[in-house]
């Protein structure tokens, strides 16, 4: 019965929504790890750095740590969320706890979303400002110089 009240949620928010730079970003179709429903609406009024990730890439776990102490210095104005694209079956509590991950981390286990923000690959990141506006896309892991340059960016939106 559960299942049911989930794919009407998800199918009722299926319309077609597309990634466009300067528009207003793709609705989420991802859920927290804990089973609730997330929607970019929560953090209206800051920015946001949407993070695609996979626990088996390297560059999305080497990006962790830096996203972790960012989120922690930016997070009055900058909010990190990270969507993890693997399956259901992939756990990743004990992963998340070895970075002391403090940041939202949802599910996309229906790929709902990597679709509509055109995810062809992780790591993936896309920049939405505090109006829920896309600013900019990223594909690839950055380093730490650069990703301070894009929060900065970002606190200022």
């Amino acid at each position: 019965m559960q299942w049911r009240k989930v794919m009407v949620v998800l199918l009722g928010g299926c319309k077609e929504e597309k990634l466009a730079q300067g528009k207003t970003a793709p609705a989420l179709a991802a859920f927290y790890l804990q089973g609730k429903q997330a929607s970019l609406e929560r953090w209206r009024g800051k920015s946001i750095y949407l993070n695609f990730w996979s626990a088996g890439c390297g560059g999305c776990l080497a990006e962790m740590d830096t996203l972790e102490a960012l989120s922690k210095q930016w997070g009055d104005k900058v909010m990190v969320v990270a969507v993890n694209t693997d399956p259901v079956s992939v756990p990743l509590e004990e992963l998340l706890a070895k970075h002391a991950i403090t940041y939202p981390v949802l599910r996309d286990s229906l790929k709902i979303t990597q679709e509509r923000y055109q995810v062809i690959g992780t790591t993936t990141s896309v920049l939405i400002d505090s109006q829920g506006r896309v600013l900019d896309m990223h594909q690839g892991a950055r380093k730490l110089p650069e990703l301070q340059q894009t929060f900065t960016r970002l606190a200022r939106q």
